[in-house]
């Protein structure tokens, strides 16, 4: 079996299958409400809309009917709104064209979904070889979480901690895996958690550069040349700071450089790196920035107009609460800032009132979440999730052991260059911007908006961390709508320098020089990244591991076709982040790190002792022993490796006992009743 071409046409499937849950709800929505104009809009502007409305919309709405009903509920909802969207077109019957589409559009779309299938599928080289890509670093835990969710609904019963009883996961921002759960049903055998997970984060690429081209269409003074300037902004999503120089030169032999070249440092993380490792992220992102569009197109409607347009705003802020803590923060301060702003602009004041609308509808579609995620889980810990900070330098803490006063006074001094190197040519674009448009910003209500969006990604992204986990998840995901200004307005310096037969701004020689340069050390950053990323693992651990992972892939299989969904599978729980467990085991754990969010940590590291003994046996005659371990640990099943002290023995227990796979690099038993 070729499991690259299965992990491909598994995703192929489940990308055909994402519009019932991304395009035709907000095709629905969109043509009920006219939100953005919807119904005046030409078919292809339609589709980009509902895309955007859909992500905005989607998430919380299919959180409270699964988490209140059920999935099954769930599904019959998407069929209803698929219904509602075949009978709006077939009503209105607008015509359709490819040809309408620019064609570098059409190719960044086609180049995006290669791209993303490539660095995410499995890589099977040979017979009986397989490489997963660095990212499944972070796939072990979301397609656990799909797949949990698939099993047993919404919120999920934690898939890797189970004392006795199920324990529902809710610690934890999971409303982009309901929308895979919900494909993983609908594609039935033929698509599993991880093509669903795959066919996601394709989505929500084509979903960002919808809404690059649509907000520089709804923002653009300028009718002329718009697809150019499109085409420019979803082009610069391949540009990132400029992480080759320190990753080729002092940080080349670090060991810190695990096949991911964001983190020689506090990552500000590359627009492919945020979609392939983090989809949720840039999903918050688009769905408030939806919102944040409604109440911009609302601003001189009628008033029942602007409240359908601001309540679907709070619906657009409830669903990136669930889809991420992190952005949604940013926003609220964004949010904040604005309403103050608009406060002192006496003719905008009539926004601030329905702005409060939106943050009450927020509140209350999102109040059953927070309330799980607040009380239902124990973060197993007393700290406060965010503490003040200045954003961490590689480069100078490197000197420090411990923090001090003098390493976060280093941190500050060289804050610009941090930003320079994260950046890179959007560090030079937002000056340039700045420049160009500083007369402007309090006239265009767009660029105050946007100014401010930036200010609150600075301000959180370089003064506040995250204390949850080791990494800074709060100030690498800060950045992303401050990224996403950056972008455009990165497009608006190019169209200028380039594009716009009528410059406002003349560039010197030597600022364009600086562009080109900064945009080639941008590209080839990104290159460098998803070259790592899908090459690390066969390049440094070779074909021993690659016939490893071949191994557990298969084992998992049997595991997945065998066992009814109910069965409990456990492997060794002190193997630290075992992928294989979470990308191919479809099945529900005892302990494990993969999805212990919420589980306090004496409580973990005492189930981790107590069922590692089972894999810790030494000189074992009989099935006996690891018998009774099992069945005091609920495990119906166990999955071995040539690490395990057990293994030694696996001659004599094979003997007793039929194993349901076998091989040199992993075996399966039934164990316990």
């Amino acid at each position: 079996m070729n499991f690259t071409l299965q992990d491909i046409a598994g995703a192929t499937l489940a990308f055909a299958l994402f519009p019932f849950v991304l395009v035709f709800p907000g095709y629905v929505c969109g043509w009920t409400f006219d939100l953005f104009d919807f119904r005046s809009r030409r078919l292809l502007t339609r589709f980009a809309i509902a895309l955007l409305l859909s992500v905005a919309v989607c998430p919380i709405l299919y959180y409270l009917v699964a988490s209140l009903l059920s999935m099954n509920a769930a599904l019959a909802m998407t069929f209803l709104f698929a219904g509602a969207f075949l009978m709006a077109l077939l009503r209105e019957k607008p015509s359709f064209s490819v040809r309408t589409i620019p064609r570098t559009l059409i190719g960044a779309a086609l180049a995006w979904i290669l791209i993303a299938l490539f660095s995410l599928v499995d890589l099977q080289l040979g017979a009986k070889e397989l490489y997963f890509s660095v990212a499944s670093y972070d796939h072990t835990t979301r397609v656990s979480i799909v797949d949990a969710m698939t099993r047993t609904g919404v919120p999920p019963i934690n898939p890797s901690y189970y004392p006795h009883h199920p324990v529902k996961l809710t610690f934890l921002y999971f409303f982009w895996y309901i929308l895979g759960s919900v494909i993983d049903k609908m594609g039935g055998s033929f698509v599993d958690a991880r093509a669903a997970l795959f066919a996601s984060v394709i989505w929500c690429g084509l979903a960002l550069m919808a809404l690059i081209a649509f907000y520089l269409r709804l923002r653009g003074v300028e009718k002329i040349g718009l697809w150019k300037k499109a085409s420019v902004g979803v082009a610069l999503l391949a540009v990132t700071g400029l992480d080759l120089l320190p990753v080729l030169s002092f940080m080349r032999a670090s060991a810190s450089i695990v096949g991911d070249m964001e983190h020689w440092n506090e990552q500000i993380t590359a627009w492919v790196g945020s979609l392939l490792w983090v989809p949720h992220h840039t999903a918050a992102l688009i769905a408030a920035l939806s919102g944040t569009l409604l109440a911009h197109v609302a601003r001189d409607k009628p008033l029942r107009t602007r409240l359908i347009a601001f309540a679907f705003s709070g619906v657009a802020f409830a669903s990136a609460l669930g889809l991420s803590v992190w952005v949604t923060l940013v926003f609220v301060l964004f949010w904040a800032l604005w309403a103050a702003a608009l406060y002192f602009q006496k003719e905008n004041r009539i926004l601030i009132f329905p702005m409060m609308f939106a943050g009450l509808v927020a509140l209350i579609l999102a109040s059953p979440f927070m309330l799980g995620l607040l009380f239902d889980g124990a973060s197993g810990t007393s700290a406060f999730p965010i503490a003040p900070t200045i954003r961490a330098f590689s480069i100078t803490d490197v000197a420090f052991e411990a923090p001090s006063i003098w390493k976060y006074l280093f941190r500050l001094i060289f804050l610009p260059l941090n930003y320079f190197l994260e950046l890179g040519f959007f560090a030079l674009v937002g000056f340039y911007w700045l420049k160009i448009n500083k007369t402007k910003i309090l006239e265009n209500p767009y660029y105050l908006a946007e100014a401010l969006l930036l200010c609150a990604s600075f301000l959180i992204g370089t003064f506040a961390r995250s204390t949850l986990i080791e990494n800074n998840d709060l100030g690498w995901r800060a950045w992303l709508p401050g990224q996403f200004i950056l972008l455009i307005w990165g497009a608006d310096v190019l169209d200028q320098l380039f594009l716009s037969p009528q410059r406002s701004f003349r560039f010197s020689p030597a600022s364009k020089y600086n562009l080109i340069v900064l945009i080639a050390l941008g590209v080839c950053s990104t290159a460098l990244d998803l070259f790592s990323l899908r090459f690390f693992y066969p390049l440094t651990y070779g074909s021993e591991a690659g016939r490893a992972i071949y191994s557990a892939r298969e084992a998992y299989s049997v595991i997945n076709q065998t066992l009814p969904q109910n069965s409990i599978v456990q492997y060794n729980p002190t193997d630290i982040i075992n992928r294989p467990s979470g990308l191919y085991g479809m099945r529900q754990s005892v302990i494990s790190d993969r999805t212990s969010y919420g589980v306090p940590l004496d409580e973990y590291n005492a189930k981790v002792a107590e069922v590692a003994k089972l894999f810790n046996l030494t000189d074992i005659k009989n099935w006996d022993e690891p018998d009774a371990l099992c069945k005091a640990n609920d495990i119906s099943a166990i999955v071995l490796t040539k690490r395990d002290h057990v293994w030694d023995s696996l001659d004599e227990l094979s003997k007793q006992r039929a194993p349901l796979y076998l091989d040199d690099y992993y075996a399966v038993f039934t164990c316990g009743n």
